[in-house]
């Protein structure tokens, strides 16, 4: 699908997973801690990196969550020696990858969730390419897109199966209006998915039994 300014659209991809029953939260407790890993092999620059998670953060803020962010090098992939930017424990600390382009997917996806039979995922990859060209059609920060994006696709993690919405963060494809309602900080969870999320990281599965497996599609 080619992208206008006046109907342009962010599509953005998951993989489905099983769904997993929750409880609400109780209380008003501290923030639950969340550690993300950024891997950056895309043109863009760290500044605009940092601002994009300062936007992402505050979704998530706004959710209860607090993310502690580690900007990793590209090769903490492969090097397991490399500390913390090289593990991943679900649902408690995710990885995120920022490539230039998706080989196999549509020119317009901005973002895939990963996810393993058991419902259990770990990683999700954004793209430059279709980032930039929204950008240049509704005159958007890549910085606002790129966050909501990161929020987008953490949450796909974070929620389960059938997570898209029909409005709000969620949402598949987002228009010109969701964007401009992203630059003001207006897309958000619905209460439903913030619940969600608290209640899944608050019963967070103990080391042993955590997974770091990743499927593809």
């Amino acid at each position: 699908m080619k992208l206008s300014a006046a109907t342009a659209r962010l599509a953005l991809g998951f993989v489905l997973f099983g769904s997993m029953p929750f409880q609400a939260a109780g209380g008003q407790g501290a923030p639950i801690q969340l550690q993300v890993s950024v891997f950056n092999s895309s043109p863009i620059s760290s500044s605009t990196i940092e601002r994009a998670e300062s936007h992402a953060g505050r979704v998530l803020r706004d959710v209860g969550v607090a993310v502690i962010w580690l900007n990793c090098p590209q090769d903490a992939q492969h090097e397991a020696s490399l500390g913390p930017c090289s593990e991943a424990s679900f649902p408690s600390h995710l990885h995120l990858r920022i490539a230039r382009a998706s080989r196999d997917l549509k020119a317009t996806t901005v973002g895939i969730s990963f996810v393993a039979e058991d419902g259990k995922g770990c990683y999700a990859d954004l793209f430059y390419q279709p980032i930039q060209q929204l950008q240049e059609e509704t005159h958007v920060s890549p910085a606002v897109i790129l966050g909501h994006a990161m929020a987008h696709e953490l949450g796909h993690l974070l929620l389960g199966t059938n997570s898209h919405s029909l409005s709000g963060l969620m949402r598949a494809h987002w228009t010109g209006e969701d964007l401009a309602m992203a630059s003001k900080g207006n897309l958000r969870f619905s209460q439903e998915q913030s619940l969600h999320i608290t209640n899944r990281l608050a019963r967070r599965t103990p080391p042993d039994l955590q997974t770091s497996v990743m499927a593809g599609n």
